[in-house]
């Protein structure tokens, strides 16, 4: 029997919108609650919304956990992911902006997802653990084989941050898959010129070399890479057999 607490959590939350039903961009008009975080908050200090913000993106994870073992789930007593009120309060947090155009990409939101996923790339470049977000959000779209999407976010990030090479060897991933091979290999060269002993980026060129056929470049790039990567990564040497039996063929 649910307590009248329960009863009253229950009936609040039927009635407002869920992000569900409604993408991130009309709930932070349109529900209250988010309307007043925004506004209680957009007036302190952006040390002080980036701890509010990231203080209510991790207690979420602790709530969801605490709510399945009771055998309850969470959008009972709050209709929004931790991520949603966390972006309510401070629009500029990284992890949020993530969580929350994936959620958008998945409802089948793509357009609201990708207005969050391009924000990643205009904040500024000491934001806490932003290359690793955008990378994130990159590998997310290629996961769902929609290049076209990651695309736009590498190239929007190579744009605004010209030498972090993570971005020009996500771009140039995507490049590939899209067919524009002699662009991929371009911008693969960029990313080892920015790192020159990052074994992932050396098997990346080695391997976008291969497919425009530049074979002894492609060995030389890919015997690099090979003395330099770890026993366990396999990429390099695979790389390489695979050019060798294609010399041979």
């Amino acid at each position: 029997m649910k307590s009248p607490q329960r009863k009253k959590n229950l009936i609040k939350a039927s009635n407002r919108l869920t992000f569900r039903q409604m993408p991130f961009s009309c709930l932070i008009m349109e529900a209250e609650e988010l309307v007043q975080l925004r506004w209680k908050y957009s007036s302190l200090p952006a040390t002080e919304r980036r701890l509010a913000a990231d203080w209510e993106y991790n207690a979420s994870f602790a709530s969801e956990l605490f709510y399945d073992a009771r055998g309850q789930k969470n959008d009972e007593i709050t209709p929004w992911p931790g991520a949603v009120v966390a972006l309510a309060i401070d629009p500029e947090y990284a992890p949020a902006l993530l969580t929350v155009a994936s959620f958008e990409y998945h409802y089948g939101r793509k357009d609201e997802a990708m207005s969050l996923f391009l924000t990643l790339p205009t904040l500024p470049e000491i934001t806490e653990q932003l290359a690793a977000n955008i990378d994130k959000g990159g590998n997310f779209l290629i996961d769902r084989g929609d290049y076209q999407n990651a695309k736009a976010l590498y190239s929007a990030a190579a744009r605004v941050f010209p030498n972090t090479p993570i971005y020009h060897n996500g771009l140039s991933y995507c490049l590939a898959n899209l067919g524009r091979l002699q662009e991929a290999v371009d911008h693969a060269k960029h990313a080892v010129n920015l790192e020159p002993d990052n074994y992932n980026y050396l098997a990346d060129l080695g391997w976008s070399l291969l497919q425009v056929e530049h074979f002894d470049e492609a060995q030389s790039v890919l015997e690099r890479a090979v003395t330099l990567t770890p026993p366990e990564y396999k990429q390099a040497k695979g790389n390489l057999e695979e050019l060798h039996r294609r010399q041979r063929s």
